[in-house]
């Protein structure tokens, strides 16, 4: 945790958490995205030609504008792991905490959720990043507990019916 401090406020900067695995695949993402940046480089020096002749080149524009979004990607992928920490997962089944998946209530609808670590989060297998609302709301949260929040435009309604450890679960 990083603290920054303006006259009489303090500014906690949390540090963002990651499991093994998820830090993993942030690292190969990364990798992918600067081999793309650097293939699309090679486009924009290909499309300029031997003369460098950029002005009025549609190929050579189009090239530089996809380098620039996929750099902007690439930066943000590295803003990702700055301030990162990999975490290890605890095995409990007492409170939500990065690892657990949860059988809780939404507004009387029964869902199950894993909880990933930072940005983790597939809806195939119903993982879901403790950074995202409903798993930020969750995190801390005891069997039996409900709490209203306010995800979006919507209040909504979430109990804890079960966690369940780690074990139980691949991350």
């Amino acid at each position: 945790m990083t603290f920054q401090f303006y006259s009489d406020m303090i500014l906690v900067i949390m540090n963002k958490l990651y499991t093994k695995k998820g830090w993993e695949l942030k690292l190969k993402n990364i990798k992918l995205q600067e081999e793309k940046v650097k293939k699309i480089g090679c486009e924009v020096g290909e499309e300029a030609g031997a003369n460098c002749d950029w002005h009025d080149n549609f190929g050579y524009e189009d090239s530089k504008r996809k380098l620039e979004l996929e750099s902007e990607i690439l930066r943000n992928l590295n803003k990702d792991i700055e301030d990162a920490e990999i975490i290890e997962i605890k095995e409990q089944n007492n409170i939500v905490a990065i690892g657990t998946t949860v059988n809780i209530l939404i507004n009387d609808a029964e869902k199950e959720y894993m909880i990933g670590g930072w940005g983790e989060s597939d809806t195939h297998l119903k993982l879901i990043s403790y950074n995202s609302p409903i798993g930020s709301a969750l995190m801390n949260m005891k069997i039996g507990e409900s709490k209203e929040v306010k995800i979006g435009p919507k209040n909504i309604d979430l109990k804890i019916v079960d966690i369940k450890p780690p074990s139980k679960y691949v991350i």
